[in-house]
Order: C-alpha cells, then structure tokens, then sequence
C-alpha cells in the first residue's frame, strides 16, 4: 500500500503525462517544459515552471526564469533574460508571452532576427506564420542595408514592407543617403534592387552631401534618385571637392 507521499508522487507524474499528451493532442507537436520546479495543474491545463526554464516545441526553443504554459489555451508566458531560438528566427527580451505557439508579445530591449533582417524596440507583437511584427518605443528595423526608426514601425518582412511613425528617420550607407520626417514607407522586393522610402511630413533627405527638403519625399535607393511632393521644395547642392 501506498504512503501519501508516494501517491503525491505518482500524481504528479500522471499530471505531467497528460501535459505531454494534452499538448501533442492541441497542435499535432510535442511539447517539452523542463525547469527547477514544476507544477500542473489537470483541470486548467497550467504548467508553472520556477528556475532554468526551457520550452521546447517544434523547431522553437525559449528559455528563461520564470513562467507558465497552458494546455488548453496555448499561451504560455515567460519572464526573466528570455531568449528564443528557432531554424531561422532568434529573440530575446525580459518578457514574452505567446499565444497558439505563433503569435508573440515581447517586452523589455525587444531584439528579434529573422534571416537577415532584425527590429528592435521596447514592445514588439510578432507572428511567426505571417512575419508582421508591430514595434512600439524605440523602434528599429533594420532590412536589405536600410535602416528604419521611428516611434512605432509596423513591419512585413516576409515581402520587406514597413511603415514607421513619429520622429522618423532612415539610413542607407551603401548608397549614403539618410533621411528623416513625420512618417515613412519602405518597401523592397526581397534580394531585388529595388527599394523605396516615401518620407511624409517636414521630409529631409541628405545624399552625398547634397540636402532636400519637400512635404514629402520619394526616393528610389537603386538609381539614388528623389522625386518631390506635395509642395514648395528646396534642394541645396555641395560642389565637388
């Protein structure tokens, strides 16, 4: 016959098969939380896990402090130095929490890279499937040689598009040209010669010395060519040295 402290034991054991089951059951993958301590709970579906935790699932594995996943929801939270890495796309930041295994809100000195192209900021939401990730607070996306900050930047790196507001700015040193204005449009075909920054909004563009300003400003990186808009422009050209 079994003591209590046996069949606390062996309860526990049960619990963390079903964990095991209950996730492979939500989404066809198997999922592995191991950590210094470790509860479930049966009837909501939550995993706590306190120290060196490590989620794995898939191709993905995050790490950090502390945190929590649960069965029944998919979302899982974790806080404290968390890092994620995955085939082609690693993150870190002080806090993440996940929903369905695909859709992520970090917090905390966000830095997220997928392939060769990386945001950066205080807060960013990104979706795995989709790759559209919205970064708030310092924001930085850096894409196929450009440089793109702002308040906010909402980016699709699938396709390289990204929109940034507020206190914007935009840096591309192979063709040295920068800019800055209200708000900006990057777009690009991915490993094409193609990219384009609309700035909006008190626009300012400097090239080679030479210095633009227009309400707005449309500038093509391939031929290192700027097209006016909206209005009364000034262009000051620097003489060769």
């Amino acid at each position: 016959m079994m003591n209590k402290r046996q069949r606390i034991g062996v309860s526990l054991i049960i619990g963390l098969m079903t964990l095991s089951v209950t996730a492979w059951a939500a989404n066809n993958d198997p999922l592995t939380i191991s950590a210094d301590r470790l509860s479930y709970d049966g009837n909501s579906g939550r995993a706590d896990a306190q120290g060196n935790v490590v989620i794995t699932q898939q191709d993905k594995t995050m790490t950090g402090a502390t945190g929590w996943y649960n069965t029944k929801t998919r979302e899982a939270q974790l806080e404290g130095g968390v890092s994620m890495i995955g085939t082609d796309i690693a993150m870190s930041a002080e806090t993440v929490h996940s929903i369905n295994d695909n859709q992520f809100n970090a917090t905390g000195a966000v830095h997220l890279q997928r392939q060769e192209r990386q945001i950066f900021g205080d807060s960013v939401d990104y979706n795995t499937d989709t790759e559209y990730g919205k970064v708030t607070g310092n924001a930085r996306l850096i894409a196929e040689g450009t440089t793109l900050t702002g308040n906010q930047v909402e980016g699709w790196l699938k396709e390289i598009r990204a929109v940034a507001q507020g206190d914007v700015t935009f840096t591309n040193s192979e063709r040295n040209v920068s800019g800055s204005g209200d708000s900006a449009t990057y777009t690009q075909t991915p490993n094409q010669n193609d990219g384009m920054v609309l700035l909006s909004g008190n626009a300012h563009a400097v090239q080679n010395g030479n210095v633009l300003n227009a309400p707005e400003l449309k500038i093509r990186l391939a031929d290192n060519s700027a097209e006016t808009l909206g209005g009364r422009s000034t262009l000051v050209i620097v003489p060769n040295q």
